[in-house]
Protein backbone atom coordinates (compact mmCIF):
# COMPACT_ATOMS: atom_id res chain seq x y z
CA UNK A 1 0.00 0.00 0.00
CA UNK A 2 1.63 3.20 -1.12
CA UNK A 3 2.10 5.48 1.92
CA UNK A 4 2.39 9.06 0.02
CA UNK A 5 1.28 10.43 -3.28
CA UNK A 6 3.73 10.88 -6.45
CA UNK A 7 2.21 13.16 -8.90
CA UNK A 8 3.45 14.17 -12.28
CA UNK A 9 1.18 16.59 -14.67
CA UNK A 10 1.30 18.34 -17.73
CA UNK A 11 -0.58 20.95 -19.21
CA UNK A 12 -2.42 22.67 -16.04
CA UNK A 13 -3.37 18.89 -14.97
CA UNK A 14 -4.79 17.51 -17.96
CA UNK A 15 -2.17 14.72 -18.26
CA UNK A 16 -1.66 12.97 -15.58
CA UNK A 17 0.72 10.03 -14.03
CA UNK A 18 0.24 8.63 -10.75
CA UNK A 19 3.00 5.94 -10.03
CA UNK A 20 1.01 2.40 -9.06
CA UNK A 21 3.94 1.21 -7.39
CA UNK A 22 5.87 4.18 -5.42
CA UNK A 23 9.70 4.65 -5.59
CA UNK A 24 11.28 2.89 -2.65
CA UNK A 25 13.29 5.61 -2.58
CA UNK A 26 13.20 9.80 -3.74
CA UNK A 27 16.61 11.32 -3.99
CA UNK A 28 16.46 15.46 -3.98
CA UNK A 29 19.65 17.31 -4.22
CA UNK A 30 19.70 20.77 -3.32
CA UNK A 31 22.96 22.44 -4.71
CA UNK A 32 24.59 25.87 -4.40
CA UNK A 33 26.41 27.81 -7.39
CA UNK A 34 29.68 28.42 -5.65
CA UNK A 35 32.84 28.80 -7.58
CA UNK A 36 36.44 27.89 -6.36
CA UNK A 37 38.34 30.31 -7.24
CA UNK A 38 42.88 30.22 -7.39
CA UNK A 39 44.22 33.04 -5.28
CA UNK A 40 46.88 35.40 -6.49
CA UNK A 41 49.23 34.38 -3.25
CA UNK A 42 48.52 30.78 -3.78
CA UNK A 43 45.28 28.43 -2.20
CA UNK A 44 41.82 29.11 -3.13
CA UNK A 45 38.96 30.37 -1.66
CA UNK A 46 35.21 29.11 -2.05
CA UNK A 47 33.12 31.56 -3.73
CA UNK A 48 29.14 31.48 -2.59
CA UNK A 49 27.06 31.64 -5.63
CA UNK A 50 23.76 31.07 -4.43
CA UNK A 51 21.55 28.17 -4.34
CA UNK A 52 21.07 26.46 -7.57
CA UNK A 53 18.53 23.88 -9.20
CA UNK A 54 16.82 21.35 -7.16
CA UNK A 55 17.09 17.67 -8.90
CA UNK A 56 14.57 15.14 -7.89
CA UNK A 57 15.11 11.56 -8.92
CA UNK A 58 12.52 8.64 -9.04
CA UNK A 59 13.24 4.86 -9.90
CA UNK A 60 10.54 2.63 -9.25
CA UNK A 61 9.09 -0.09 -12.21
CA UNK A 62 6.12 -0.06 -14.27
CA UNK A 63 3.74 -3.34 -13.80
CA UNK A 64 2.07 -5.17 -16.58
CA UNK A 65 -1.24 -6.52 -17.20
CA UNK A 66 -0.17 -9.82 -15.25
CA UNK A 67 1.23 -8.24 -12.32
CA UNK A 68 -1.05 -7.76 -8.78
CA UNK A 69 0.08 -4.30 -8.78
CA UNK A 70 -1.95 -3.30 -12.52
CA UNK A 71 -4.24 -0.77 -12.62
CA UNK A 72 -5.30 -0.70 -16.05
CA UNK A 73 -2.33 1.30 -17.71
CA UNK A 74 0.42 -0.38 -19.65
CA UNK A 75 4.38 0.22 -18.71
CA UNK A 76 4.39 1.45 -22.64
CA UNK A 77 1.65 3.99 -22.36
CA UNK A 78 3.10 6.02 -19.20
CA UNK A 79 6.88 5.81 -20.72
CA UNK A 80 5.65 6.97 -24.27
CA UNK A 81 3.75 9.65 -22.04
CA UNK A 82 6.87 10.45 -20.27
CA UNK A 83 8.74 11.04 -23.56
CA UNK A 84 6.16 13.02 -25.21
CA UNK A 85 6.69 15.49 -21.99
CA UNK A 86 10.22 15.35 -22.26
CA UNK A 87 10.56 16.34 -25.87
CA UNK A 88 8.12 18.82 -25.41
CA UNK A 89 10.39 20.93 -23.25
CA UNK A 90 7.36 21.73 -21.34
CA UNK A 91 7.47 22.10 -17.45
CA UNK A 92 6.04 19.38 -15.51
CA UNK A 93 4.74 19.72 -11.75
CA UNK A 94 6.27 17.41 -9.32
CA UNK A 95 4.01 16.49 -6.47
CA UNK A 96 5.39 14.38 -3.14
CA UNK A 97 2.79 14.09 -0.33
CA UNK A 98 4.02 14.79 2.85
CA UNK A 99 7.07 16.86 1.79
CA UNK A 100 8.13 20.19 0.23
CA UNK A 101 7.80 18.77 -3.37
CA UNK A 102 5.46 20.89 -5.36
CA UNK A 103 6.73 22.85 -7.84
CA UNK A 104 7.63 22.81 -11.72
CA UNK A 105 10.01 20.80 -13.57
CA UNK A 106 11.78 19.53 -16.71
CA UNK A 107 12.30 16.45 -17.31
CA UNK A 108 15.95 15.87 -17.97
CA UNK A 109 16.42 11.81 -18.62
CA UNK A 110 13.86 8.81 -18.69
CA UNK A 111 15.42 5.46 -18.90
CA UNK A 112 14.30 1.90 -18.86
CA UNK A 113 14.91 -1.19 -17.53
CA UNK A 114 13.88 -4.31 -19.22
CA UNK A 115 14.44 -8.11 -17.50
CA UNK A 116 14.84 -11.20 -18.85
CA UNK A 117 11.90 -12.88 -18.07
CA UNK A 118 10.32 -10.06 -16.45
CA UNK A 119 7.18 -8.18 -17.91
CA UNK A 120 7.08 -5.36 -15.52
CA UNK A 121 9.85 -2.47 -16.31
CA UNK A 122 11.84 -0.61 -14.42
CA UNK A 123 12.34 2.82 -14.74
CA UNK A 124 13.86 6.02 -13.19
CA UNK A 125 13.01 9.49 -14.03
CA UNK A 126 15.62 12.51 -13.25
CA UNK A 127 14.18 16.11 -13.51
CA UNK A 128 15.59 19.30 -12.49
CA UNK A 129 13.70 22.07 -11.06
CA UNK A 130 11.99 24.67 -13.53
CA UNK A 131 11.88 28.63 -12.74
CA UNK A 132 9.59 30.88 -14.82
CA UNK A 133 10.82 33.99 -17.09
CA UNK A 134 8.35 36.19 -14.19
CA UNK A 135 10.14 34.31 -11.54
CA UNK A 136 13.29 34.94 -12.81
CA UNK A 137 12.55 38.88 -13.74
CA UNK A 138 10.87 39.58 -10.40
CA UNK A 139 12.88 37.72 -7.55
CA UNK A 140 16.73 39.09 -9.42
CA UNK A 141 16.25 41.92 -10.81
CA UNK A 142 19.34 42.47 -13.06
CA UNK A 143 21.95 44.62 -12.19
CA UNK A 144 20.96 47.03 -15.29
CA UNK A 145 17.59 46.95 -14.52
CA UNK A 146 18.04 48.30 -10.76
CA UNK A 147 20.90 50.77 -12.42
CA UNK A 148 18.38 52.12 -14.19
CA UNK A 149 15.85 52.42 -11.85
CA UNK A 150 18.13 54.22 -9.23
CA UNK A 151 18.81 56.88 -11.98
CA UNK A 152 15.27 57.00 -12.72
CA UNK A 153 14.34 57.74 -9.26
CA UNK A 154 17.45 60.59 -9.21
CA UNK A 155 16.29 62.58 -11.55
CA UNK A 156 14.88 66.27 -10.97
CA UNK A 157 12.23 67.94 -12.27
CA UNK A 158 12.98 70.81 -13.74
CA UNK A 159 12.59 74.34 -11.92
CA UNK A 160 9.68 75.84 -14.77
CA UNK A 161 7.41 74.56 -16.90
CA UNK A 162 6.03 76.43 -20.17
CA UNK A 163 1.89 75.41 -20.25
CA UNK A 164 0.94 74.30 -23.70
CA UNK A 165 -2.39 73.67 -25.49
CA UNK A 166 -4.43 70.72 -24.08
CA UNK A 167 -1.66 70.91 -20.23
CA UNK A 168 -3.99 70.58 -17.33
CA UNK A 169 -2.56 70.94 -13.58
CA UNK A 170 -2.76 66.86 -13.05
CA UNK A 171 -1.43 66.63 -16.52
CA UNK A 172 1.67 68.30 -15.53
CA UNK A 173 2.09 66.67 -12.38
CA UNK A 174 1.94 63.93 -13.23
CA UNK A 175 4.86 64.65 -15.99
CA UNK A 176 7.40 66.35 -13.47
CA UNK A 177 6.29 64.18 -9.95
CA UNK A 178 4.59 61.23 -11.26
CA UNK A 179 1.72 61.76 -8.79
CA UNK A 180 -1.43 63.41 -10.37
CA UNK A 181 -2.66 63.94 -7.07
CA UNK A 182 0.69 67.07 -6.41
CA UNK A 183 -1.81 69.12 -8.81
CA UNK A 184 -2.74 71.14 -5.55
CA UNK A 185 1.17 71.62 -5.12
CA UNK A 186 1.40 73.15 -8.59
CA UNK A 187 -1.51 75.19 -8.07
CA UNK A 188 -0.05 76.84 -4.62
CA UNK A 189 3.16 77.22 -5.95
CA UNK A 190 1.51 79.48 -8.61
CA UNK A 191 -1.30 81.37 -7.28
CA UNK A 192 -3.57 79.70 -9.14
CA UNK A 193 -6.94 79.58 -8.08
CA UNK A 194 -8.96 78.32 -11.02
CA UNK A 195 -7.27 74.92 -11.64
CA UNK A 196 -9.24 75.26 -14.51
CA UNK A 197 -8.46 77.93 -16.68
CA UNK A 198 -4.63 77.57 -17.46
CA UNK A 199 -3.38 80.06 -20.22
CA UNK A 200 -1.23 78.56 -22.54
CA UNK A 201 2.38 80.10 -22.57
CA UNK A 202 2.14 80.36 -18.80
CA UNK A 203 5.62 79.93 -16.89
CA UNK A 204 4.88 77.23 -13.75
CA UNK A 205 7.40 77.34 -11.09
CA UNK A 206 7.68 73.49 -9.93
Amino acid sequence: MNTRTVLLWHNNGVERIYFTVNPAEITVTRPNTNRVCTLAMGGSANIWGGRGLREVRLTTFLPDENSPFFTGTSPQTVLTRLRSWQDSGDPVRLIVSDSDINDAFLIEDVSETLREGDADVGISVTLREYKFKSTLAGGGASTATKTTTARTDERTAPKTYTVKRGDTLWGIACRLYGDGTKWGTLAAKNGISNPHSLQIGTVLTV
